[in-house]
């Protein structure tokens, strides 16, 4: 009876283990390939899931553009970079790593991002695994579990 006790609680462990290693993989992103993006913070929304980060850029053709950074966990970014969270107000430069994404992603109402079918009107090839941001002034923070500098 103990014995089997035992054998479940240990199942439930690994399993709940499972879940967590899975919704914090980096699977939707291409992490062979990072790239760097330039541009000024429009927003931070420091909610859970995930930080998110609304970076304004200049595409290529010079034309205004928005990046979704998919940053930390709530926890973590406060634990981690709190001490920058008073830095990172519209209108902050930043450099940031980033990784692409595998298939189209989309944020919902409730500012999570979640994986949508190529078909979807509501994809965006803009949201992107954040890594480190590099600060104007040389300062470098991990805002994401992504590429570094």
């Amino acid at each position: 009876m103990t014995r089997a006790l035992g054998i479940t609680v240990l199942a439930a462990v690994i399993a709940s283990g499972m879940a967590a290693n899975a919704h914090h993989s980096n699977a939707l992103y291409f992490t062979t390939n990072a790239i760097t993006l330039q541009g000024e913070v429009l927003r931070v929304e420091w909610i859970n899931p995930h930080v998110l980060l609304f970076l304004q850029s200049k595409s290529e053709n010079g034309e205004s553009e928005t990046w979704i950074l998919h940053g930390r966990s709530l926890g973590n970014a406060l634990r981690e970079i709190g001490s920058m969270k008073e830095r990172l107000t519209p209108g902050t430069p930043i450099s940031a790593r980033v990784w692409l994404p595998r298939n189209p992603l989309y944020v919902d109402g409730t500012q999570t991002v979640l994986v949508t079918r190529p078909d979807d009107a509501r994809k965006s090839s803009r949201i992107v695994g954040a890594g480190e941001i590099r600060f104007s002034n040389g300062d470098v923070v991990a805002f994401g579990g992504g590429p570094r500098f």
